[in-house]
Formats: structure tokens, C-alpha cells, sequence
């Protein structure tokens, strides 16, 4: 793919500042529109040492508002952000709403690295390939418009200007010893990009591969593209590419854009369509319909297997942090099924450094502007230490579903993009509980009764619990479908019979407790 493209494309200097304004400008007026519009965008620069990457984004941002874009230079991963999972700190930079995030080298660049300097490991590289286009594609589909740039240059050429800026003591500097380890295997890291643009060029997020040879040329390329998607995904006439100056390596297919079954440029993500509610699953009653609510635990009982349980998840919370093994737990459930309770007996022994109990409500602030996941992922346990969730990205499958808060192309998607994160989570080596908090709609009314009359329990129960209750067939059927498509081997669901609090909160225990040691080895007293 990279041999056909003509790196010898010139623009003249004079020609270039005659249209460098006009691109500006209207570059200006397409930020405000995103702006309006709250489309995010996220643009990508990679390529060779040596094609002035850091000036090419500087002439793009040089007549934007400063106000909408950040501009993220990627180095290696620091030591704080190799405790999680190696896509948290590029979620972190993700643009919000209206915003543009350019990124000066981008999650490609660690892929690359780990390709080309360690082991070649083939299955960790399609592994990153893999995150790789579930991220993009997570964000495409949540509205953004990605565009990613190659700026390639001949090995020759890549020679020529480390000589002349090691010539000169004022810009020696500026070749790094990465730089010319990545010179002396040009031709191993060639064939890595070649193979890394096949796996993640997708419609949504294409690459744009742009002949850097000349300066000129590639930053009025890289302009051109960025109109012609951002107009493009607005709905607006663009203004036609103009083929003598892009007559080549535009995009990686070949062609500057092509067009897709729906008459939408390749890489311009279309407004999504909502379609029809599908049929619940066929079959026999759902999960909810089986579980047996009858059964109970008798107060001794429940004090002795607490107190031993709890000694055991002590010991556990110890072995995960030798292990260096992070713990997230999810806590679902119905209002008053006693998620709280069964949080509190949880970390009640353990090292109160190594848990955070998140309370999770409805999105605000950052949390709203962005990608629905993106408070989750910031919110993830590093190494050693337990992240328990009260309430999880399951909203977006439950009550966002039932309530209407996100459109019906939106949550039927969640399904994969939640079984995706929670895939990376595991390959981490993160360890995932699941519990959904089950009771009848009897107890449940006893219980709100019962919090009504209470002084001290008054504040738990709110109008909106009773608006959801009369909504228990929706949230029924929501539970049902979520339990069903999300329930994998690595991060299965438990359902909790919670008729009997001290029932459900010796078995949330038991089933932590199983799960740690199935990981981590058994733990004695």
C-alpha cells in the first residue's frame, strides 16, 4: 500500500500560502459548526521521524479557536498509566462534544513499539489491533469524526534530513536515539505500518496516507481532507478536492473518498437512524422468572458466615494486591433490593486503601459531554486495588433504555461495545463480578413502606423509585435481554435472591470469594 504512493507530489511555495488562507478560514467556520452541532472530532497524525509533524498540526490549529481544541502529544506510557489497562489514558483524551482533540503520535504509537521493538508477539499485536478498531469504532458510532494521517516519506528522504538537523548543533536535538533506531529498521517498521493500516482502515475511522516529501504539499493535504469530512458530515456541499494538488495518497484505499451504499464519503460517519424495538428473545421465561425467591438464612447462620467470609475476602484483598491483580465489581439491582447492604458487609474488612465504592448517577459535567463509557473508564481501579460499582454502564442497557434517555440504535449497540470493554478489562487481567440485586415487587413495596416510616431511612426512598416500580415489566424485560447478551465466561452475571437480605449478601460474599480464589488461589485462615 505504502509503494504506491508518489512521495515526490510538490506544491509551489506560492501556491501554497495563495490557498493556505482560504483553507483557514473556512477550517475556522467548520470548528464553530462543529461547535454548534456538537459533533466531536478527533484527528490522528503518525508517521515517520522526520516529516514535521508538531508544524504541520501548528499550521492547522494556528487561526482555530484555542478554546475547542487540545492538542495531545502521546510519549510512552508513564508509570501511573501502566496500572490500567493500555487504552485508559487515550479514553481520558478523548474530545468531548463540539471539541477537537489532535493527537500528535495517538494509540498507534505504543502498538507500533510493542510490534517493532519487543518480541513481535503476533497474538498480542492482533490483540491491540483489535482494541484498537473497537475504540475507534465506539467513538465513530457515538457521532465523532475520526481522521487518521500517515505522513510518509522514502527511506532516502528520511536519511537526507537527519543529516542536515545533526549538522547543526541548534536541532541535533531534535533526532532521538528512537528516531534513528526507527532509520536503521526502516524496513521492519515499513512492514509493520503496512500491516497495521489493513487491520484498522474501517470505514468509520480510514487512514489518509499523505506524501510528506514536500511541506507544502502535505499540509494543504491534510487540510483538504479535514474540510472535505467535517463539510461532509454536517450534510454541507463540499468543496470538490482539487485533484491536481491531491492527485495521489490521499486516502489508503487508493482514491481520495470513496463513496458507500448510502452516497456518504468514506470516513464520514452518518448521523445514525433509529430503528425498530426487536423482539424480546424467543423461548422460555426469562432469568428473572426462574430465580427462586423463597429462599432464607437463619440468624445464626448469617453471623457465622459472615464472620468467616469476610476474613476470607480480607485475605483475598491482600492477594490481589501482591498479585497486582485489579477487582471490579458491579452492583444492579432493583431500588431497595439492598445493593448498599451488601457493599457495606463487603468492604467492611477489607484495607480501606484498596477499595473506592462508586456511586454511579446520571452523567454530569464531563461525564455527560462525552462517550458514555468514558466515566467508567476513568473511574477504573489501577493495579491491587477494588473498584466496586453502585449502579455501572449497565444504565445504558437499563434505565437510559426503559426512560428514553438513549435512542434505540444507541442501546442496542451497548450490548457489544460493554462485552468489548469488559474484554480488555480481562485481558488486563482484571478480575469482574457481577450481581444483580433481585426481589419480588411485594418485598419491594414493603420496603419502600417501610423506609417511608423510618425518620432515618426516609432520605433513601425518592419519587423517582416509585415511577420506576410502575415501570417493572419494562425494566423486567431491559433485565432479562442484559443478562442474556452480557453474560460472558470471563464476566458472568450472578443473580442475588435478595427476598431475604441476609440470604443475598452471604451469597454476594460467597460468589467474590469463589471468584478471587478461582484467580488468585485459595487464601487460609
Amino acid at each position: 500500500m505504502l509503494d504506491q504512493i508518489d512521495v515526490d507530489l510538490k506544491l509551489s511555495k506560492g501556491e501554497y500560502r495563495q490557498r493556505l488562507d482560504d483553507l483557514q478560514a473556512r477550517l475556522y467556520d467548520m470548528e464553530q459548526a462543529m461547535l454548534e452541532a456538537k459533533v466531536p472530532v478527533a484527528i490522528v497524525f503518525e508517521g515517520w521521524a522526520g516529516t514535521a509533524k508538531v508544524r504541520t498540526i501548528s499550521v492547522l490549529t494556528r487561526r482555530l479557536d484555542p478554546r475547542g481544541v487540545r492538542v495531545h502529544p502521546i510519549t510512552p506510557p508513564r508509570t501511573y498509566e501502566t496500572q490500567y489497562p493500555w487504552l485508559y489514558r487515550f479514553w481520558q483524551k478523548i474530545p468531548s462534544y463540539g471539541q477537537v482533540a489532535i493527537f500528535d503520535r495517538s494509540w498507534y504509537r505504543q502498538a507500533l513499539a510493542e510490534r517493532t521493538h519487543g518480541d513481535g508477539d503476533a497474538g498480542l499485536w492482533r490483540d491491540r489491533c483489535e482494541d484498537i478498531a473497537a475504540f475507534e469504532r465506539q467513538l465513530a458510532a457515538d457521532g465523532a469524526v475520526l481522521l487518521k494521517f500517515w505522513l510518509h516519506i522514502s527511506e532516502k528522504e528520511q536519511h537526507r534530513r537527519f543529516k542536515r538537523l545533526m549538522a547543526d548543533p541548534l536541532s541535533a536535538w531534535q533526532v532521538t536515539e528512537d528516531d534513528q533506531w526507527q532509520h536503521r529498521h526502516y524496513d521492519k517498521v515499513y512492514a509493520a505500518v503496512e500491516d497495521m493500516i489493513a487491520r484498522t482502515d474501517t470505514a468509520s475511522a480510514p487512514w489518509h496516507l499523505i506524501p510528506a516529501t514536500d511541506k507544502y504539499y502535505a499540509r494543504i493535504a491534510v487540510f483538504e481532507v479535514i474540510l472535505h469530512a467535517l463539510e461532509a458530515r454536517l450534510g454541507r456541499p463540499a468543496v470538490p478536492l482539487d485533484r491536481h494538488a491531491l492527485s495521489s495518497g490521499i486516502d489508503s484505499s487508493g482514491a481520495a473518498f470513496r463513496q458507500r451504499g448510502d452516497g456518504t464519503p468514506r470516513g464520514v460517519t452518518p448521523a445514525p437512524a433509529a430503528s425498530a424495538v426487536p423482539a424480546s428473545p424467543p423461548g422460555e421465561p426469562g432469568m428473572l422468572q426462574r430465580v427462586d425467591l423463597s429462599l432464607r438464612l437463619e440468624d445464626g447462620e448469617y453471623a457465622r458466615r459472615l464472620k468467616l467470609l469476610q476474613a476470607q475476602t480480607h485475605l483475598l484483598g491482600l492477594e490481589a494486591y501482591r498479585q497486582q491483580r485489579p477487582v471490579v465489581i458491579v452492583f444492579e439491582g432493583w431500588d431497595a433490593a439492598g445493593k448498599g447492604g451488601a457493599i457495606q458487609r463487603l468492604t467492611e474488612k477489607l484495607d480501606p486503601r484498596a477499595y473506592t465504592v462508586h456511586a454511579i448517577a446520571a452523567p454530569a459535567g464531563d461525564d455527560k459531554s462525552r462517550h458514555y463509557l468514558y466515566r467508567f473508564w476513568r473511574r477504573l481501579p489501577p493495579r491491587g486495588a477494588f473498584g466496586i460499582f453502585d449502579r455501572s454502564w449497565y444504565g445504558r442497557v437499563l434505565v437510559e433504555r426503559v426512560e428514553g434517555f438513549a435512542r434505540v440504535d444507541e442501546w442496542q449497540r451497548a450490548y457489544a461495545e460493554i462485552n468489548e470493554f469488559e474484554r480488555q478489562l480481562v485481558e488486563f487481567g482484571t478480575i469482574i463480578c457481577k450481581f444483580w440485586v433481585h426481589l419480588s415487587p411485594e418485598e419491594q413495596l414493603r420496603r419502600f413502606e417501610q423506609r417511608q416510616n423510618v425518620p432515618y431511612k426516609a432520605w433513601k426512598l425518592t419519587d423517582e423509585d416509585w415511577r420506576n416500580r410502575e415501570k417493572w415489566p419494562l425494566y423486567e424485560e431491559a433485565v432479562n435481554e442484559m443478562l442474556l447478551r452480557t453474560s460472558t465466561p470471563t464476566a458472568p452475571w450472578t443473580i442475588i435472591e435478595s427476598e431475604d437480605k441476609h440470604f443475598g449478601r452471604i451469597k454476594v460474599l460467597q460468589t467474590v470469594v469463589g471468584r478471587l480464589e478461582a484467580e488468585l488461589g485459595k487464601v487460609k485462615l
